[in-house]
């Protein structure tokens, strides 16, 4: 109760409502790809048949479709491909629903997969768009499927969201399925500039003012350390929250990074902290070590427990998140992939120890 009180009176003190640096899906609160969603944008209104969104984790897929979808209600979101090929035929619900009262009440979703493209066709009258999200987690059959969705229901437009590596999955598995894709839309990181709009956008929203209680010279360091991706920076900008409410700080600047800095380097990357770190964690360490810089696609051989590459290529993504947060591996956009290394402080302890 203490420490809950006294996190409340620090926010109180720089006029802050709460912390603006939850980490939450607030479609009011993007910032930036605004080509990428123009280009998305003109293709769904070209109609055109199966669109590509691609980035890493992080790089702010899901906040796009969802401000999207708040703007149309012909924009349907799916936040993960079905797991079973029956599954699929619950997409019907959301187009009956669409219908006219008698019509709605006398309709039935088809019973069998095989009759669902056709029923499609026949009760989508006008153009909608069906965004699947984490498409890069979707079986072979349930990939095949919506090919033959792509192919027989006119009046849809199918956005696939996935991360980089599901180009590299359709190549080597479902080439038929690629080859329908008729635009593929890139999102990398925010600029600078970006970075700094969508920080004082949220302190804004959470009641604060301009980019307080950071000091200027900090979006050069949130922007080096995050390299610009969106979810990086909300987690990083929490820390620093944290940080400042724990040493009841004014101001957030490099003053109280340089006592952060030795912090971590006392704590968080000593050898002691490294050999106590989860297994599969330690594991992701010494790859990046003997071969940085490495793709997660690169790590996938190494996890040969997994049943497939995508639920291998799930668990590395996840691993390398929590290495990224916690300082020992940090990563950068080379050119349409992205490497990771290990942060040079992590190095140092390494060749130390």
């Amino acid at each position: 109760m203490e420490e809950e009180n006294k996190y409340k009176e620090w926010l109180k003190k720089h006029n802050l409502q709460k912390n603006p640096f939850i980490l939450e899906i607030n479609p009011s609160l993007f910032v930036g790809y605004q080509q990428q969603i123009s280009n998305l944008l003109s293709n769904i209104k070209q109609q055109q048949k199966l669109i590509l969104l691609s980035g890493p984790t992080g790089s702010g897929k899901t906040t796009i479709i969802s401000y999207l979808k708040d703007q149309n209600k012909d924009y349907i979101y799916l936040n993960k491909p079905p797991k079973e090929t029956n599954d699929l035929i619950n997409l019907s619900d959301y187009f009956i629903k669409d219908l006219g009262f008698l019509r709605k009440i006398i309709t039935r979703k088809p019973k069998k997969i095989n009759d669902l493209p056709s029923f499609l066709d026949k009760i989508i009258t006008r153009p909608k768009v069906l965004f699947v999200d984490e498409t890069h987690e979707a079986s072979t059959e349930i990939l095949e499927w919506l090919r033959v969705m792509v192919d027989h229901v006119k009046n849809l437009t199918f956005v696939f969201s996935a991360l980089p590596v599901f180009d590299d999955m359709l190549t080597k598995n479902l080439e038929t399925l690629k080859k329908r894709v008729t635009k593929k839309i890139e999102l990398s990181a925010l600029t600078k500039e970006e970075t700094e709009e969508l920080i004082k956008k949220r302190i804004k929203h959470a009641g604060g003012e301009d980019i307080k209680p950071f000091s200027y010279n900090m979006v050069d360091y949130i922007y080096s350390r995050t390299g610009g991706f969106p979810r990086d920076v909300i987690l990083l900008c929490n820390d620093l929250f944290n940080m400042a409410v724990e040493k009841n700080s004014d101001i957030i600047d490099h003053n109280l990074m340089e006592e952060s800095n030795k912090k971590q380097i006392e704590t968080s990357l000593k050898m002691d902290n490294l050999k106590h770190i989860p297994e599969k964690q330690k594991m992701v360490i010494d790859i990046i070590a003997q071969n940085e810089p490495i793709t997660p696609g690169d790590l996938i051989p190494y996890f040969d427990e997994y049943q497939s590459n995508k639920h291998a290529l799930r668990a590395i993504n996840n691993l390398l998140g929590r290495l990224i947060k916690q300082g020992f591996v940090e990563r950068k956009k080379e050119g349409k992939s992205y490497s990771y290394k290990l942060s040079t402080s992590t190095r140092t302890i390494l060749v130390k120890g």
